[in-house]
Parts: C-alpha cells; structure tokens; sequence
C-alpha cells in the first residue's frame, strides 16, 4: 500500500468500511480504509482492473447524486475554454455562460454535443484551455500526481484549475469515519485535507483553498448517523464544518510584484 499524494509506503488501516454511495448502501463487502502516517492521505484498500468500473459503478450511479451545483458558473468571469474532467452526464457544462465555450471527458459521457468519451489521461486533446475544472471527479483516479501534471500541461499560461473535492480536516469526516457521507468507497481512491492537497502542485503555482458548504446540503447530517443527537444542531455545525474544498490553482508569477 503507497500513498497515492507523498508515496509514503507505511499507511495505518483506520477503520474498514462498506460499499457506500452518499448515504446509499450499494453493497456489504468490507473495504479496509487507511491513513498515511506521513501526509495524512486518507484511501482505500482497492485493485483497480477491467471489472473495477463495472462493479462499483452501476447504472444508477449518477441518479444517486444529490448537490447544488449553480453557483459554480459565477466563478468564470471572462470569455474562454473550459474543460470539465469528470464532467458526467454534462449538466455543468450546460450550464455555463454562452461567453465560454465547454467540453466536458468522462468514461461515461454520452454522445452528445461538447463531451468526449474518454479516458483523461490517454486522450490526445488539440488545444490548451482557459479553465480546467474537476467537480468531485479528481479523487476518483488513482494517480492524482499525474493527472494534475497533465491538467497543468493543457491550461494555458493565464489559466485557472478549479478542484472541488472533499475534505477529511472536516467535522463530518471526524464524526462519520466510516459512515462519512464522502468517503464513497471504493470509489473514492484517495481523499486529501486542507494541507497535503498542496502537495499535488509544483511550487511555482499558488494554491488557494476556500469552502463551499452548500454544495451538498445534507452531507454532513448522513455523516452523522452514529451521533443522531448531533442533528438537531445539524444548521450549527454545517456553518462550521469545512467538508468541502474548493481549490484554486494558477501560476504564482501572475502575482508577482514588479
């Protein structure tokens, strides 16, 4: 087992889990979760082969999801290409201003306008991008290091990377471990905190980090099946509670002083 951020070979196993999507419960079978003992990585104890995507990603996968995801078109303010990584069944791309023009990667988009069936990483793309986006979709590759190296190559040298992803600093992961509504294991391949998703990026690119916490409205209350008292303070905590990050990328140069 290797860390999939810092590649520290010693993780501890946590806790084991289930086949969880959200709060739905797809299967019984134990997945052992671990921690690196080095960056804090949290992942599971996965074999990703041909029967991987099959098994643990049913047809209904994509219905399953519950979020609000309008406010993230605001965050383009000028003309541009965007690509979305992960982009689904193409709803945000959809969604996006006429000013900016969308394609969305995914090995499950369909045949539509704007999105490639493909695989990110061994597709061949013809152009640089203004925008890269990945909405919940980064920590669903095994090799985060390369994919954010690739997703740097294509940004232009202005470009902005925005990452959603969730957070294991948060209340919701502290209080739901195995029950975490995020934790969507086997799915999720590895999940980062505040401070090692930093690790990800070469130092010449600043790294900002803020938190969205409407995105998925009721995540932190299926998080806290095991403290069911807990809900009733459930619009307190959600205030204070960081389980979702979203990570702003450029680089530094742009702000330097002269």
């Amino acid at each position: 087992m290797i860390c999939p951020i810092c590649f520290y070979s010693k993780p501890k196993k946590i806790f084991i889990a289930t086949n969880r999507h959200g709060s739905h419960q797809l299967s019984t079978e134990n997945i052992p979760i671990y921690k690196c003992l080095n960056c804090g990585c949290i992942f599971p104890k996965v074999t990703i082969n041909k029967n991987y995507y099959q098994k643990f990603y049913p047809s209904n996968y994509y219905s399953k999801q519950i979020c609000l995801p309008d406010f993230r078109k605001y965050l383009f303010k000028r003309p541009g290409h965007l690509l979305d990584v992960g982009c689904g069944q193409g709803e945000f791309i959809y969604s996006l201003p006429k000013y900016i023009t969308p394609t969305g990667i995914d090995i499950n988009a369909p045949n539509s306008k704007n999105l490639i069936n493909s695989d990110f990483l061994k597709h061949n793309f013809k152009r640089r991008y203004d925008y890269i986006t990945f909405w919940h979709s980064l920590e669903h590759f095994q090799n985060p290091r390369v994919v954010i190296k690739k997703a740097l190559s294509l940004l232009k040298k202005d470009g902005i990377l925005y990452i959603s992803i969730p957070n294991t600093s948060s209340l919701a992961f502290r209080f739901g471990r195995e029950y975490w509504f995020h934790l969507d294991s086997p799915r999720h391949l590895f999940l980062p905190n505040n401070k090692n998703i930093k690790l990800l990026f070469p130092a010449n690119y600043s790294v900002k980090t803020t938190y969205n916490i409407w995105s998925f409205p009721l995540d932190l209350f299926h998080s806290l099946k095991k403290y069911p008292y807990l809900r009733f303070f459930y619009p307190i905590l959600k205030l204070f509670d960081k389980e979702n990050m979203l990570i702003k990328v450029q680089e530094s140069d742009l702000y330097s002083k002269p």
